[in-house]
Protein backbone atom coordinates (compact mmCIF):
# COMPACT_ATOMS: atom_id res chain seq x y z
CA UNK A 1 0.00 0.00 0.00
CA UNK A 2 1.43 3.55 -1.11
CA UNK A 3 0.70 5.94 2.20
CA UNK A 4 0.57 9.70 1.63
CA UNK A 5 0.17 13.30 3.56
CA UNK A 6 -3.20 13.82 2.07
CA UNK A 7 -5.53 14.43 5.36
CA UNK A 8 -9.12 14.26 3.89
CA UNK A 9 -10.03 10.87 3.19
CA UNK A 10 -7.66 9.03 5.22
CA UNK A 11 -8.89 4.96 5.84
CA UNK A 12 -8.03 5.49 9.21
CA UNK A 13 -6.35 1.93 10.61
CA UNK A 14 -5.73 0.03 14.14
CA UNK A 15 -2.85 1.37 16.20
CA UNK A 16 0.13 -0.59 16.31
CA UNK A 17 0.41 -0.94 20.52
CA UNK A 18 3.32 -2.47 20.54
CA UNK A 19 5.16 0.04 18.40
CA UNK A 20 3.76 2.96 20.78
CA UNK A 21 4.62 1.32 23.82
CA UNK A 22 8.07 1.33 22.58
CA UNK A 23 8.12 5.16 21.33
CA UNK A 24 6.38 6.51 24.79
CA UNK A 25 8.10 4.47 27.12
CA UNK A 26 11.90 5.58 25.23
CA UNK A 27 10.56 9.02 24.95
CA UNK A 28 10.60 9.53 28.67
CA UNK A 29 7.91 12.52 28.53
CA UNK A 30 4.87 10.25 28.50
CA UNK A 31 5.34 8.59 31.71
CA UNK A 32 2.49 9.00 33.65
CA UNK A 33 3.48 10.72 37.20
CA UNK A 34 1.21 9.97 40.19
CA UNK A 35 2.26 11.75 43.16
CA UNK A 36 0.08 14.43 44.35
CA UNK A 37 -2.25 13.57 41.69
CA UNK A 38 -6.06 12.47 41.39
CA UNK A 39 -7.09 9.10 40.13
CA UNK A 40 -9.91 9.22 37.65
CA UNK A 41 -11.42 11.25 35.57
CA UNK A 42 -10.65 13.94 32.64
CA UNK A 43 -8.66 16.74 31.48
CA UNK A 44 -9.22 18.75 28.83
CA UNK A 45 -7.08 20.57 26.28
CA UNK A 46 -8.14 22.64 23.63
CA UNK A 47 -6.99 22.92 19.82
CA UNK A 48 -8.09 26.10 18.17
CA UNK A 49 -6.67 26.16 14.42
CA UNK A 50 -7.50 26.56 10.58
CA UNK A 51 -9.33 23.70 9.69
CA UNK A 52 -10.86 25.24 6.74
CA UNK A 53 -9.28 27.01 3.40
CA UNK A 54 -6.16 27.13 1.26
CA UNK A 55 -3.96 26.46 4.27
CA UNK A 56 -6.59 23.77 6.36
CA UNK A 57 -4.20 20.79 5.83
CA UNK A 58 -1.65 22.66 8.25
CA UNK A 59 -4.64 22.93 11.49
CA UNK A 60 -5.93 20.10 10.11
CA UNK A 61 -2.59 17.50 10.34
CA UNK A 62 -1.53 20.05 13.66
CA UNK A 63 -4.58 18.62 15.31
CA UNK A 64 -4.09 15.43 14.06
CA UNK A 65 -0.55 15.06 16.26
CA UNK A 66 -2.26 16.75 19.23
CA UNK A 67 -4.59 13.74 19.17
CA UNK A 68 -2.25 11.07 18.60
CA UNK A 69 -0.22 12.11 21.67
CA UNK A 70 -3.09 12.49 23.53
CA UNK A 71 -4.66 8.99 22.47
CA UNK A 72 -0.80 7.59 23.13
CA UNK A 73 -0.96 9.15 26.68
CA UNK A 74 -4.10 7.55 27.23
CA UNK A 75 -2.77 4.07 26.32
CA UNK A 76 -0.76 4.38 29.23
CA UNK A 77 -2.79 5.32 32.10
CA UNK A 78 -2.95 9.04 31.51
CA UNK A 79 -1.33 12.35 32.82
CA UNK A 80 -1.64 12.14 36.74
CA UNK A 81 -4.15 9.11 36.58
CA UNK A 82 -6.53 11.02 33.84
CA UNK A 83 -7.25 10.62 30.68
CA UNK A 84 -7.20 13.58 28.19
CA UNK A 85 -9.31 14.60 26.14
CA UNK A 86 -8.75 16.67 22.61
CA UNK A 87 -11.66 19.49 22.37
CA UNK A 88 -10.83 21.27 18.89
CA UNK A 89 -12.48 24.26 17.02
CA UNK A 90 -12.23 26.19 13.74
CA UNK A 91 -10.87 29.70 14.17
CA UNK A 92 -11.09 30.28 9.97
CA UNK A 93 -7.95 31.89 10.46
CA UNK A 94 -9.43 35.03 11.78
CA UNK A 95 -7.89 36.48 15.38
CA UNK A 96 -11.97 37.36 16.79
CA UNK A 97 -12.34 33.59 15.92
CA UNK A 98 -9.37 32.40 17.52
CA UNK A 99 -9.92 34.64 21.20
CA UNK A 100 -13.54 33.44 21.12
CA UNK A 101 -12.18 29.99 21.38
CA UNK A 102 -9.85 29.86 23.34
CA UNK A 103 -12.06 31.50 25.79
CA UNK A 104 -14.88 29.04 24.91
CA UNK A 105 -12.49 26.32 25.53
CA UNK A 106 -11.29 27.21 29.36
CA UNK A 107 -14.65 28.76 30.45
CA UNK A 108 -16.78 26.24 28.83
CA UNK A 109 -14.27 23.08 28.32
CA UNK A 110 -12.26 24.07 31.58
CA UNK A 111 -9.40 23.39 29.13
CA UNK A 112 -5.88 23.47 31.32
CA UNK A 113 -3.70 23.86 28.06
CA UNK A 114 -4.48 25.33 24.62
CA UNK A 115 -2.51 24.23 21.38
CA UNK A 116 -2.55 25.73 18.25
CA UNK A 117 -2.96 27.91 15.58
CA UNK A 118 -1.89 28.12 12.15
CA UNK A 119 -1.99 32.18 11.75
CA UNK A 120 0.49 34.50 13.56
CA UNK A 121 -1.96 37.15 13.77
CA UNK A 122 -4.49 34.70 15.63
CA UNK A 123 -1.94 33.18 18.08
CA UNK A 124 -1.52 36.47 18.52
CA UNK A 125 -5.17 37.31 19.85
CA UNK A 126 -5.19 33.61 21.67
CA UNK A 127 -2.26 34.88 23.91
CA UNK A 128 -3.43 37.25 26.11
CA UNK A 129 -6.87 35.22 26.50
CA UNK A 130 -4.39 32.23 28.05
CA UNK A 131 -2.71 34.88 30.12
CA UNK A 132 -5.78 36.04 31.92
CA UNK A 133 -7.01 32.71 32.79
CA UNK A 134 -3.41 31.70 33.54
CA UNK A 135 -3.46 28.98 31.17
CA UNK A 136 -0.42 27.65 29.29
CA UNK A 137 -0.10 27.86 25.30
CA UNK A 138 1.53 26.02 23.10
CA UNK A 139 2.26 27.33 19.79
CA UNK A 140 3.80 24.25 17.21
CA UNK A 141 2.81 26.02 13.82
CA UNK A 142 2.60 29.82 14.25
CA UNK A 143 5.76 31.22 14.91
CA UNK A 144 6.23 35.04 14.64
CA UNK A 145 8.70 36.47 16.61
CA UNK A 146 6.30 38.88 18.27
CA UNK A 147 4.69 36.04 20.18
CA UNK A 148 7.38 35.55 22.97
CA UNK A 149 8.83 39.37 22.87
CA UNK A 150 6.90 42.11 22.64
CA UNK A 151 3.74 39.75 23.51
CA UNK A 152 5.98 37.62 26.08
CA UNK A 153 3.73 36.08 28.57
CA UNK A 154 5.03 33.26 31.01
CA UNK A 155 2.07 31.17 29.68
CA UNK A 156 3.78 31.49 25.91
CA UNK A 157 5.91 28.70 24.87
CA UNK A 158 6.82 28.43 21.04
CA UNK A 159 8.37 24.65 19.93
CA UNK A 160 8.37 25.87 16.33
CA UNK A 161 11.48 28.31 14.57
CA UNK A 162 10.28 31.85 14.69
CA UNK A 163 10.07 34.24 12.41
CA UNK A 164 13.94 35.37 12.57
CA UNK A 165 14.94 31.69 12.93
CA UNK A 166 13.44 30.55 9.51
CA UNK A 167 14.64 33.39 7.35
CA UNK A 168 18.35 33.13 8.79
CA UNK A 169 18.02 29.50 8.17
CA UNK A 170 16.95 30.34 4.43
CA UNK A 171 19.68 32.95 3.67
CA UNK A 172 22.22 31.05 5.58
CA UNK A 173 21.89 28.63 2.81
CA UNK A 174 21.69 30.96 -0.09
CA UNK A 175 24.91 32.90 1.50
CA UNK A 176 26.93 29.24 1.29
CA UNK A 177 25.60 28.62 -2.29
CA UNK A 178 26.43 31.63 -3.93
CA UNK A 179 29.42 33.05 -2.21
CA UNK A 180 30.42 36.37 -2.66
CA UNK A 181 28.53 36.22 -6.68
CA UNK A 182 26.32 39.45 -7.43
CA UNK A 183 23.05 37.98 -7.24
CA UNK A 184 19.08 39.76 -7.85
CA UNK A 185 16.30 38.79 -4.92
CA UNK A 186 12.37 39.30 -5.20
CA UNK A 187 10.22 38.39 -2.57
CA UNK A 188 6.28 37.00 -2.28
CA UNK A 189 4.75 36.67 0.89
CA UNK A 190 0.91 37.13 2.09
CA UNK A 191 0.16 40.40 3.98
CA UNK A 192 0.03 39.82 7.34
CA UNK A 193 2.61 39.64 10.31
CA UNK A 194 4.21 36.38 9.48
CA UNK A 195 4.74 37.15 6.04
CA UNK A 196 6.09 40.79 6.49
CA UNK A 197 8.02 39.54 9.45
CA UNK A 198 9.55 36.60 7.67
CA UNK A 199 10.34 38.71 4.46
CA UNK A 200 12.18 41.45 6.56
CA UNK A 201 14.23 38.41 8.51
CA UNK A 202 15.55 37.12 5.69
CA UNK A 203 16.73 40.38 3.95
CA UNK A 204 18.05 41.66 7.35
CA UNK A 205 19.77 37.50 7.24
CA UNK A 206 21.36 38.63 4.07
CA UNK A 207 22.37 41.74 5.23
CA UNK A 208 24.35 40.26 8.45
CA UNK A 209 25.85 37.83 5.83
CA UNK A 210 26.93 40.22 3.49
CA UNK A 211 25.21 38.18 0.35
CA UNK A 212 26.12 40.56 -2.50
CA UNK A 213 22.40 40.87 -3.55
CA UNK A 214 20.05 43.39 -5.25
CA UNK A 215 16.42 43.22 -4.12
CA UNK A 216 14.57 44.12 -7.53
CA UNK A 217 10.91 43.55 -6.59
CA UNK A 218 8.43 42.51 -3.65
CA UNK A 219 5.03 41.41 -3.81
CA UNK A 220 2.79 41.22 -0.91
CA UNK A 221 -0.86 39.69 -1.55
CA UNK A 222 -3.39 38.85 0.35
CA UNK A 223 -3.72 35.81 3.19
CA UNK A 224 -5.25 33.02 0.63
CA UNK A 225 -5.70 35.67 -2.00
CA UNK A 226 -7.46 34.11 -4.93
CA UNK A 227 -6.00 35.75 -7.64
CA UNK A 228 -2.22 36.26 -7.78
CA UNK A 229 -1.59 36.93 -11.00
CA UNK A 230 -1.12 40.84 -10.85
CA UNK A 231 1.19 40.13 -7.92
CA UNK A 232 3.26 37.12 -9.98
CA UNK A 233 3.24 38.84 -13.52
CA UNK A 234 4.86 41.78 -11.57
CA UNK A 235 7.33 39.65 -9.81
CA UNK A 236 7.91 37.64 -13.33
CA UNK A 237 9.03 40.91 -15.27
CA UNK A 238 11.43 41.58 -11.98
CA UNK A 239 13.88 38.92 -13.62
CA UNK A 240 14.86 37.55 -9.96
CA UNK A 241 17.49 34.96 -9.81
CA UNK A 242 16.32 33.71 -6.53
CA UNK A 243 13.32 34.79 -5.08
CA UNK A 244 12.15 34.41 -1.43
CA UNK A 245 8.55 33.12 -0.46
CA UNK A 246 7.07 33.06 3.13
CA UNK A 247 3.95 31.05 1.43
CA UNK A 248 2.75 27.50 2.47
CA UNK A 249 0.22 24.93 2.18
CA UNK A 250 -2.32 25.18 -0.30
CA UNK A 251 -1.03 28.98 -0.98
CA UNK A 252 2.04 27.72 -2.24
CA UNK A 253 0.63 24.76 -4.71
CA UNK A 254 -0.84 27.76 -6.11
CA UNK A 255 1.69 29.86 -6.68
CA UNK A 256 4.02 26.88 -8.00
CA UNK A 257 0.83 26.20 -10.41
CA UNK A 258 0.73 29.68 -11.67
CA UNK A 259 4.34 30.37 -11.81
CA UNK A 260 5.17 27.23 -14.08
CA UNK A 261 2.36 28.88 -15.92
CA UNK A 262 5.26 31.63 -16.64
CA UNK A 263 8.00 29.69 -17.39
CA UNK A 264 9.52 30.65 -13.86
CA UNK A 265 11.28 28.24 -12.54
CA UNK A 266 13.63 27.83 -15.98
CA UNK A 267 15.21 31.28 -14.97
CA UNK A 268 14.55 31.40 -11.17
CA UNK A 269 15.06 29.86 -7.93
CA UNK A 270 12.05 29.98 -5.56
CA UNK A 271 13.36 29.54 -1.62
CA UNK A 272 10.10 28.72 -0.10
CA UNK A 273 8.30 25.96 2.28
CA UNK A 274 8.32 22.83 0.21
CA UNK A 275 7.65 20.68 3.07
CA UNK A 276 6.29 16.91 2.00
CA UNK A 277 2.30 18.78 1.42
CA UNK A 278 2.87 20.78 -0.97
CA UNK A 279 5.47 18.48 -2.65
CA UNK A 280 2.71 15.73 -2.87
CA UNK A 281 -0.06 17.86 -3.72
CA UNK A 282 2.05 19.25 -6.57
CA UNK A 283 4.25 16.05 -8.27
CA UNK A 284 5.46 15.88 -11.42
CA UNK A 285 4.97 19.77 -11.22
CA UNK A 286 6.78 19.85 -8.70
CA UNK A 287 10.14 22.55 -9.03
CA UNK A 288 13.14 20.57 -8.87
CA UNK A 289 16.10 23.07 -7.50
CA UNK A 290 13.69 24.83 -5.73
CA UNK A 291 15.09 25.30 -2.61
CA UNK A 292 12.94 23.97 0.41
CA UNK A 293 12.78 25.27 4.02
CA UNK A 294 11.06 22.71 6.49
CA UNK A 295 10.91 23.18 10.22
CA UNK A 296 10.36 19.23 10.80
CA UNK A 297 10.77 17.05 7.53
CA UNK A 298 9.81 13.34 8.82
CA UNK A 299 12.31 11.79 5.85
CA UNK A 300 14.86 13.82 7.17
CA UNK A 301 14.81 12.10 10.93
CA UNK A 302 17.43 9.27 9.77
CA UNK A 303 20.06 11.90 8.42
CA UNK A 304 20.18 14.90 10.47
CA UNK A 305 19.77 15.29 14.49
CA UNK A 306 15.98 15.22 14.45
CA UNK A 307 16.10 11.77 15.32
CA UNK A 308 15.09 11.50 19.31
CA UNK A 309 13.77 8.67 21.38
CA UNK A 310 11.06 7.50 19.94
CA UNK A 311 10.96 9.16 16.40
CA UNK A 312 11.17 6.26 14.02
CA UNK A 313 8.48 4.66 16.36
CA UNK A 314 6.36 7.27 16.19
CA UNK A 315 6.43 7.86 12.16
CA UNK A 316 5.58 4.04 11.97
CA UNK A 317 2.63 4.15 14.85
CA UNK A 318 1.33 7.69 12.99
CA UNK A 319 1.43 6.17 9.65
CA UNK A 320 -0.22 2.90 11.19
CA UNK A 321 -3.08 5.01 12.47
CA UNK A 322 -3.81 7.49 9.59
CA UNK A 323 -1.99 5.91 6.94
CA UNK A 324 -0.21 8.51 5.85
CA UNK A 325 3.36 9.59 6.94
CA UNK A 326 3.76 12.59 9.40
CA UNK A 327 3.76 15.95 8.43
CA UNK A 328 6.20 18.52 9.68
CA UNK A 329 2.87 20.30 11.54
CA UNK A 330 1.53 16.48 13.16
CA UNK A 331 4.83 16.09 13.84
CA UNK A 332 5.61 19.77 16.17
CA UNK A 333 2.30 19.18 17.46
CA UNK A 334 2.90 15.98 19.14
CA UNK A 335 5.95 17.09 20.69
CA UNK A 336 4.16 20.03 21.74
CA UNK A 337 1.73 17.82 23.78
CA UNK A 338 4.87 16.13 24.99
CA UNK A 339 6.35 19.34 26.14
CA UNK A 340 3.31 20.05 28.25
CA UNK A 341 2.90 16.43 29.67
CA UNK A 342 6.17 16.68 30.61
CA UNK A 343 5.74 20.11 32.46
CA UNK A 344 2.63 18.43 34.60
CA UNK A 345 4.53 15.59 35.29
CA UNK A 346 7.26 17.98 36.95
CA UNK A 347 5.02 20.09 38.88
CA UNK A 348 2.37 17.05 39.86
CA UNK A 349 -0.45 19.10 38.59
CA UNK A 350 -2.41 20.70 36.00
CA UNK A 351 -2.29 23.83 37.56
CA UNK A 352 -1.11 26.60 34.56
CA UNK A 353 1.33 28.58 37.11
CA UNK A 354 3.10 25.60 37.82
CA UNK A 355 3.21 24.04 34.97
CA UNK A 356 4.89 27.52 33.10
CA UNK A 357 7.01 28.01 35.95
CA UNK A 358 8.72 24.24 35.84
CA UNK A 359 8.86 24.40 31.75
CA UNK A 360 10.86 27.98 31.73
CA UNK A 361 14.16 27.22 31.62
CA UNK A 362 13.29 23.36 31.29
CA UNK A 363 15.11 20.84 29.01
CA UNK A 364 12.25 18.32 27.56
CA UNK A 365 13.05 14.76 26.11
CA UNK A 366 10.68 14.58 22.49
CA UNK A 367 11.19 12.57 19.41
CA UNK A 368 13.07 15.59 17.76
CA UNK A 369 15.48 15.59 20.38
CA UNK A 370 15.47 17.53 23.74
CA UNK A 371 13.96 20.92 23.28
CA UNK A 372 15.70 23.30 25.75
CA UNK A 373 12.51 26.34 26.51
CA UNK A 374 15.07 29.60 26.92
CA UNK A 375 13.65 31.28 30.55
CA UNK A 376 14.31 34.70 29.02
CA UNK A 377 11.23 34.28 25.88
CA UNK A 378 10.35 30.50 26.25
CA UNK A 379 11.85 29.92 22.47
CA UNK A 380 12.62 26.37 22.12
CA UNK A 381 16.40 25.89 20.48
CA UNK A 382 15.04 23.94 17.77
CA UNK A 383 17.08 24.13 14.03
CA UNK A 384 15.58 24.39 10.67
CA UNK A 385 15.94 22.30 7.74
CA UNK A 386 16.75 23.15 4.40
CA UNK A 387 17.16 21.25 0.66
CA UNK A 388 16.96 20.87 -3.11
CA UNK A 389 13.84 19.70 -4.45
CA UNK A 390 14.33 16.57 -6.20
CA UNK A 391 14.00 16.26 -10.05
CA UNK A 392 13.12 12.44 -8.97
CA UNK A 393 10.75 10.44 -7.06
CA UNK A 394 12.05 9.48 -3.87
CA UNK A 395 11.35 5.59 -3.93
CA UNK A 396 11.34 4.60 -0.24
CA UNK A 397 8.42 7.42 0.02
CA UNK A 398 6.81 7.51 -3.38
CA UNK A 399 7.34 10.91 -3.43
CA UNK A 400 9.00 14.39 -4.72
CA UNK A 401 11.32 15.54 -1.73
CA UNK A 402 14.65 16.77 -1.80
CA UNK A 403 18.32 15.67 -2.21
CA UNK A 404 19.84 13.85 0.22
CA UNK A 405 22.42 16.68 1.04
CA UNK A 406 20.12 18.18 3.71
CA UNK A 407 21.20 21.19 5.37
CA UNK A 408 20.25 21.58 8.86
CA UNK A 409 20.69 25.36 10.22
CA UNK A 410 21.65 24.67 13.76
CA UNK A 411 19.33 26.83 16.49
CA UNK A 412 22.63 28.42 17.98
CA UNK A 413 23.56 29.72 14.32
CA UNK A 414 19.53 31.34 13.28
CA UNK A 415 18.52 32.05 17.79
CA UNK A 416 17.97 35.66 18.66
CA UNK A 417 20.52 35.84 22.04
CA UNK A 418 18.54 36.30 24.85
CA UNK A 419 19.84 40.27 25.02
CA UNK A 420 17.97 41.16 21.78
CA UNK A 421 14.83 39.01 22.47
CA UNK A 422 14.25 40.64 25.63
CA UNK A 423 15.39 44.08 23.70
CA UNK A 424 12.14 43.48 21.35
CA UNK A 425 10.14 43.45 24.23
CA UNK A 426 10.39 46.60 25.01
Amino acid sequence: MQFTLKSKGRARGLLAMATVSTMVVASGAFVSATANASSGGTVTIGESTTLSGSIAELGQTGLEGVQFAAATINAHGGLLGKQIKVVSADDAATPATGASNARNFILNDHAVAIFGPVVSSVAAAEEPIATQYKVPIFFHTSNDVALLTSDFTKYAFQVVPNTVMEPRAAAAYLAHAVGKKKITIGTFAPNYSFGTSTVAGFIQALKDLHVNYTLVNQQFPPLEATNIAPYLSALVAAHPQYVFNAQFGGDLVTFSKQAAQYGFFKHTKVIAMYSASPLEALGSQAPAGAIGFDRAPFWAAGMTGMNGAGMASFITAFKAKYHAYPSAWAIMAYTAVQTWAYGVNKAHTFAGAKVSAVLSGATVPTIRGPLYLRACDHQANVPEYVGTVSSSMNTKYHLHLWESNIFVAQASQIMLTCKQSLALRG
